[in-house]
This record gives C-alpha cells, sequence and structure tokens, in this order.
C-alpha cells in the first residue's frame, strides 16, 4: 500500500515517536520522564520544606478574612470572587482551624507552578540544566514563596497566570486552535479567584486581534 494512503503518520517530537491520524493538526506532546521526574523532585522537595514550617507563626490577617469568607461561603464578596474561600472551606472540613492544612493548597498550587516553569522553559527549548534553573528560581522568589506560606488570593492567582502562560507557549508553537479551550476554562477560574485576572486576559486579546494565530498544517 502507498505509504501516502496510510492511516497513520508518525510524527517526531522530543524522544519518542507519537503515531498522528493523517489529516488531524499535531497537539505536540512531548515526551522525557527524565525530565518530568526531576521538575516533579524539585516541586516534591520545596512542598515539603512548606509542609513542615507552615506551622509557625500564626494566622496572617489575610488569612484571617479567607477564613471568614470561608464560613460564609457565597458567589461572591466585596472586594473579591469565591474560588479562594471555596478552597478554604474544603481545608476546614478536612482539617479543621489548622494552620498547615489552610495552606496546604497554597503549597500545591506553588509547587504547580514549579513544574510549569520548568516546562515552559523545554517548551522554549532549554535543556536540563536550563529547566532546572527556571524551577529553582519560582521555587525561591518572594512571590510565590509568600503565596505558600500564606494561603491569601494571590496564592492561586498566581498559579493560573502561569497556566496560561503554558498553554500560550503551546498554542504559538503548534498553531493547534484546541488550546483556546483550556486557556478559555483557566482564564474563568481565574476570574472566580482574583479580578486580576483581567491584566493577563487584555493584552493577550489585543494580540491575538493584531497577530492571530495560524492552526497547524496537517
Amino acid at each position: 500500500m502507498d505509504s501516502g494512503h496510510n492511516a497513520q503518520t508518525e510524527v517526531r517530537h522530543g524522544e519518542r515517536t507519537i503515531p498522528q491520524e493523517s489529516g488531524l493538526p499535531v497537539i505536540g506532546w512531548r515526551v522525557n520522564t527524565g525530565a518530568y521526574l526531576v521538575l516533579a523532585l524539585i516541586a516534591t522537595c520545596v512542598m515539603l520544606l512548606h509542609i513542615a514550617t507552615d506551622g509557625r507563626y500564626g494566622f496572617h490577617r489575610d488569612e484571617l478574612q479567607v477564613l471568614d469568607d470561608a464560613r460564609r461561603l457565597a458567589w461572591g464578596f466585596v472586594v473579591l470572587p469565591p474560588f479562594t474561600p471555596f478552597i478554604a472551606r474544603i481545608s476546614l472540613a478536612l482539617f479543621h482551624t489548622s494552620l498547615v492544612g489552610l495552606r496546604l493548597f497554597s503549597v500545591f498550587a506553588q509547587g504547580a507552578a514549579i513544574v510549569l516553569t520548568g516546562l515552559m522553559a523545554r517548551e522554549l527549548g532549554a535543556k536540563r540544566l536550563a529547566q532546572i534553573v527556571a524551577a529553582s528560581a519560582v521555587a525561591i522568589a518572594p512571590v510565590p514563596v509568600f503565596g505558600a506560606v500564606v494561603s491569601q488570593y494571590s496564592s492561586f492567582d498566581l498559579l493560573w497566570w502561569v497556566v496560561i502562560a503554558y498553554l500560550l507557549i503551546r498554542l504559538l508553537k503548534y498553531g493547534n486552535p484546541r488550546w483556546w479551550v483550556a486557556i478559555g476554562a483557566v482564564v474563568g477560574v481565574g476570574m472566580l479567584t482574583k479580578y486580576s485576572m483581567t491584566i493577563s486576559v487584555a493584552p493577550i486579546s489585543v494580540d491575538v486581534y493584531r497577530f492571530p494565530v495560524v492552526p497547524a498544517a496537517p
């Protein structure tokens, strides 16, 4: 049979050949277990350090506001949306009024931001060392560290900004319009977390209007 009529074609990404249906755009998943493990190890070490030390110094005043909102859940509050109080409500149900328990989900958010930063560096062509440096920079940067030490609205807002940046890189790199669905979903969750998400969305909207993303060729 002529190779041009095969039901599947093979597209190389990273270290593994990925079968791809003919005529469909390539999303571009790249598989390198070792790189993922290194990033996950960095994130895990940072999260364990936070969990071991987050029970110190008592509640921050912002956390008291989050706890008060969590006990009176609503679709929104005077200043801020409901996502963070909802997470705090889950924490109260699981751990009661615990410093470590309240801050646990913020720690997970920082761990995810660390891994995604390393993956962004990878998508931009960085080698293993550069990925580690990028992830480590987020691990020790003041804003992410404070977001993991104190459970507040900005703890999760930071994560959504990082996720959107990662998804945009994949969209621009591979040109697959299906990434817009994921970006839209994250923007929606971000708006339920903090209204500053509009600061991220505004320049993206302008850039998309001026420089439309061209779908990847089949």
